[in-house]
């Protein structure tokens, strides 16, 4: 995935909306933890729960709620200082309704708010003393909640962008953001695609025809270059990030990482990855240079041809050398020339 073009800053109204959207997010997400804070290591803690979680629902309702008009509010802005052409707008204030007390699947909020209980009795029968327990559990609960007020805000955005009829939008990072976020910052998406997040995830959308990247929020190497030296080892890892600042792309260093194992070569053990080294990855070419290519599978498919139907063997190759994963590299280096020369060699360095 080739890194989007720089093309625009991110308009006002959608950093002032990040702004809110994130502040509002941590202020609900602080009064759901001082209600789980009441909770005791007495083992009762159904029956505890039991009295904190109509509170916990207020305030969740109260915050979805609070989203779900902030979206309705800031699309129309968006639109007009990004000059999108959109369709007048239908009123979009009473189909959010649905939006409010349920999480993304579909679940009430009550119910996804007792999972918190569940992960802190799994901890306690794993051996945890109660105070960690109800740590782990109110740290899944934090996690939990947080993703479902995202989730909320991101579905009446595109509710208000349905009603205006536009087509395409862009992610936008909240800062701090994952990896996996900071490569999807600035791509643009068709508003029928799903919006792509994980546990936690609170990237929103903006309504845009083209990407907006040269923000750091919108573009994967800004947000890295965004960020202190010890905030991008945090982020990224301290191996990966180091790779980065040594010339290393983003994209190919982090996707690395959908492939990884645990390898013995040489007598050691590394990590290694199949990401791109099959033969229409691009580091495919670069190991192919040193170590040859294998044939990984051998298949037989049936072709139809104008002279009939004729079988025919299709090769799967992959690169037989190893692609070792740039924490490992570095480990291994035992020269600054060295670490660049193996990254270049392994596809990370374009």
């Amino acid at each position: 995935m080739a890194p989007p073009q720089p093309t625009q800053n991110l308009p006002l109204s959608a950093r002032e909306y990040r702004t809110q959207q994130a502040r509002a997010r941590l202020d609900a997400l602080a009064a759901v933890q001082r209600q789980w804070r009441r909770m005791t290591t007495g083992p009762d803690w159904d029956r505890q729960f039991a009295r904190i979680v109509p509170t916990i629902a207020q305030i969740m309702a109260s915050a979805q709620q609070a989203a779900a008009v902030a979206a309705l509010a800031y699309v129309p802005d968006v639109v007009e200082d990004t000059g999108l052409r959109a369709n007048q707008a239908a009123d979009a204030s009473e189909i959010i309704t649905p939006l409010i007390g349920v999480a993304g699947d579909g679940r009430p909020v009550d119910t996804l708010a007792y999972g918190a209980v569940v992960r802190a009795g799994h901890a306690y029968d794993g051996g945890a003393t109660a105070y960690q327990a109800l740590t782990a559990g109110g740290q899944w609960l934090t996690m939990a909640m947080g993703t479902a007020l995202s989730d909320t805000g991101r579905e009446a955005e595109s509710l208000a962008m349905g009603t205006r009829r536009v087509r395409t939008y862009v992610r936008m990072l909240v800062p701090p953001s994952c990896p996996r976020c900071a490569l999807l910052a600035g791509q643009v998406y068709h508003t029928s695609q799903a919006f792509k997040r994980h546990p936690f995830c609170d990237c929103r959308n903006v309504p845009m025809a083209e990407s907006v990247a040269g923000d750091a929020t919108t573009d994967p190497h800004g947000y890295f270059q965004s960020l202190t030296k010890e905030q991008q080892d945090k982020v990224f890892g301290p191996g990966d990030a180091e790779a980065i600042r040594s010339g290393a792309d983003i994209y190919q260093v982090v996707n690395a990482h959908r492939g990884v194992r645990l390898a013995q070569i040489g007598g050691r053990k590394v990590w290694v990855t199949s990401e791109g080294t099959t033969r229409r990855g691009f580091a495919y070419h670069r190991l192919a240079q040193s170590g040859g290519v294998a044939i990984d599978r051998t298949q037989t498919a049936l072709r139809i041809t104008r002279n009939g139907p004729e079988l025919r063997t299709i090769e799967r190759r992959r690169a037989a050398r190893p692609r070792v994963m740039p924490s490992t590299l570095l480990r291994l280096s035992e020269s600054r020339e060295e670490y660049l020369r193996l990254l270049y060699a392994n596809g990370y360095i374009l």
